[in-house]
């Protein structure tokens, strides 16, 4: 691209409807550690573990999702040294794994190749693409999630796998 600059004629509807749903979900594990901190102040030897559980998941949102942004501009030819600097990381790659790249692979609608298993990021990301966000989508996408024979806990620890972290206990 000239000047080092990805295609800014348009952001893909699919990418702010991810931000969207990232963000909804990453208000939610604060909100819920928040929540959780009041209800044991009175248990200093236990908060810490439910309010960091919280948290780590909040994390994972942000860095699939800044990874999948990162991953989506790199495929569009944004010059390294910006992206390093809008990154504020000498190493964009660090956020770019494979969880990242089928996330916006699905939103986009691209093909698997042939004989190739859906994975659970490409997956998600056709089912954020099909149904947006919209008040009622927590439940259809409960469903989706269930009817795919996951669990919204399979998926938290799927976001934990794709940064490298997982709860204890989990395998």
């Amino acid at each position: 691209m000239p000047n080092g600059q990805a295609d800014t004629t348009a952001v893909p509807a699919e990418l702010i409807t991810l931000v969207q749903d990232f963000v909804r979900w990453r208000r939610h594990h604060v909100d819920d550690a928040v929540r959780t901190a009041h209800l044991h102040i009175e248990q200093p030897t236990e908060w810490h573990r439910p309010v960091l559980y919280a948290l780590t998941d909040a994390l994972a949102y942000d860095f699939l999702l800044v990874g999948t942004l990162a991953g989506y501009l790199q495929e569009q030819g944004t010059d390294a040294d910006l992206l390093r600097g809008h990154l504020q990381s000498p190493d964009p790659d660090r956020y770019v794994n494979q969880e990242a790249l089928d996330l916006p692979a699905g939103l986009m609608g691209r093909p698997l190749a042939e004989g190739a298993r859906e994975s659970t990021w490409h997956f998600v990301g056709r089912q954020i693409a099909e149904y947006g966000v919209q008040g009622a989508q927590s439940e259809r996408v409960r469903r989706i999630v269930e009817d795919a024979g996951l669990s919204y806990e399979s998926l938290s620890e799927d976001v934990a796998a794709a940064i490298g972290t997982r709860r204890p206990g989990s395998s």
